[in-house]
Parts: structure tokens; C-alpha cells; sequence
């Protein structure tokens, strides 16, 4: 991608080995920015800004806020940089998937700006359950959501998922058929051993990314009756039974 992207790429190896704290680079388009041995955040938003471009995304600068379409029409505020790289993810390298998600119930756990849930509102679902426990990142959702015209899919509370919050979420809403996505910097391990048959026996299916020992997380998924598959950092698990 560098290489695409800049012409004096055989700079940022030294820079990234430390042999060089900085150098000016310059992109093929003519723009120069500096980069420092100690902070890539502004050189890794210019290469995946011009690396989304090219597959569709536009970029829009309003005051201090960068505001992307996605392909598909969809709208996202985004937070400081560097950022683009999670919609590369999402988006183009559909890390969590690309499931069929018609008239079907999620519960995004760790929803970040809103990003995976217009992603799944847009396969489909018609409601959508989101926990982000950092606040600013909680806002911007709401944000995100409101310019999407989608408050009537996508609720967004700013808590950490437990295993309360999702009884009580499961049995008001009387949700079945959930399609429930973890991605919260380590607290798969308590989610999943702490979800139990009255909570499970209405999710079928859980992807989710993993940050410790693995194996763990997939003999807990197969013991709760899911059929699991491995993909990088990612673990796809579907009910083995019938849809309940």
C-alpha cells in the first residue's frame, strides 16, 4: 500500500526500524507530510484515506469534522485520526463478515462510532443494540446514527455489556434470532462465561474478535451448542440447531 501511495517509500523502513526519526514524505498526488519514528497516525489516515477513495469512499471536510460516504450511501462522522483503517475492516475487508441479516435482531457490543451497526443495518437488520462504554466514542454513534436517519433501528447505550444489562435487554424486548457481534478490547472472556441457557437459547450466532488464548473461547462457544470457525483474530460461532 505504501509503495502504491508514496514515491519515497524506502524511507519509512528506516523510520519504522528506528534507524531514522523522521523523514518528509511524499505521496504520488504531490502532498508531503512528516513522519516520525514515534507517531505514524498522520501518515496511516493519508494512506488509508487515499486507499478508501479508491474504492469508493468520499471524504468531506466540514470545519474540524471529516465526514465519509461510504459506497453505500451510509455516513460517518469519524473521530480523530487515525480512523479509516476500522472502515477498511468493516467495509471492504468485511472482518466480521457479510451475513444475511434481514429482519433480524443484533447486539454490537463494543459499537465503537456506530460504524459496525449502519454496517449491519445496511444487511439488513431492522434493530440493532449497541454497548460502547467510552463516551465520546458513545456521542459520536448517536451522531452517526441521527445522520443516517436510522434512530428508529439503532439504539445506542453507553455501558459496558453484562450479563444483566443483556437478560434484562433480552426479556423486554422480547428479542429472538439475535445475531450478537463482540469486539470490547478483551471482555469476550467474561461475556461468553457469563451468558447462560436462558440468555443463549435466543442468540444464533456470535462473531466476535478475540485478544487472549483462543482456545478457551472456542470450547466455550462449542459447549454452549454453536458450530465454530477460526478467520485471523476473528471467530465466526452459528447455532448447530434450528433457529429458535
Amino acid at each position: 500500500m505504501s509503495a502504491k501511495y508514496v514515491s519515497n517509500w524506502y524511507l519509512l523502513l528506516p523510520i519504522y526500524s528506528n534507524i531514522l526519526s523522521h523523514a518528509t514524505i511524499k505521496f504520488r498526488d504531490g502532498h508531503k507530510t512528516e513522519v516520525y519514528n514515534n507517531n505514524f497516525l498522520e501518515f496511516y489516515e493519508d494512506i488509508y484515506t487515499r486507499y478508501l477513495k479508491d474504492h469508493g469512499f468520499k471524504y468531506d471536510i466540514q470545519g474540524k469534522n471529516v465526514i465519509v460516504r461510504t459506497p453505500e450511501g451510509l455516513l460517518l462522522k469519524l473521530p480523530k485520526p487515525p480512523y479509516s483503517f476500522v472502515l477498511d475492516e468493516i467495509f471492504i475487508m468485511t472482518v466480521y463478515g457479510k451475513p444475511d441479516l434481514t429482519d433480524r435482531v443484533v447486539i454490537d457490543i463494543g459499537s465503537s462510532i456506530g460504524d459496525t451497526a449502519l454496517f449491519f443495518a445496511n444487511l439488513g437488520a431492522n434493530e440493532i443494540h449497541c454497548y460502547e462504554i467510552d463516551k465520546s466514542l458513545s456521542y459520536l454513534s448517536e451522531e452517526n446514527v441521527k445522520l443516517n436517519n436510522l434512530q428508529n433501528k439503532i439504539q445506542i447505550y453507553n455501558e459496558a455489556a453484562s450479563i444483566d444489562s443483556l437478560r434484562k435487554l433480552i426479556s423486554q424486548e422480547k428479542l429472538k434470532n439475535v445475531f450478537m457481534k463482540i469486539d470490547c478490547e478483551g471482555c469476550e472472556v467474561d461475556i461468553l462465561d457469563s451468558l447462560d441457557t436462558d440468555i443463549i437459547k435466543h442468540i444464533n450466532d456470535i462473531v466476535l474478535e478475540y485478544h487472549y488464548h483462543v482456545e478457551p473461547l472456542i470450547n466455550r462457544l462449542k459447549s454452549l451448542g454453536f458450530n465454530v470457525r477460526r478467520k485471523k483474530e476473528i471467530l465466526f460461532a452459528s447455532k448447530a440447531s434450528n433457529i429458535v
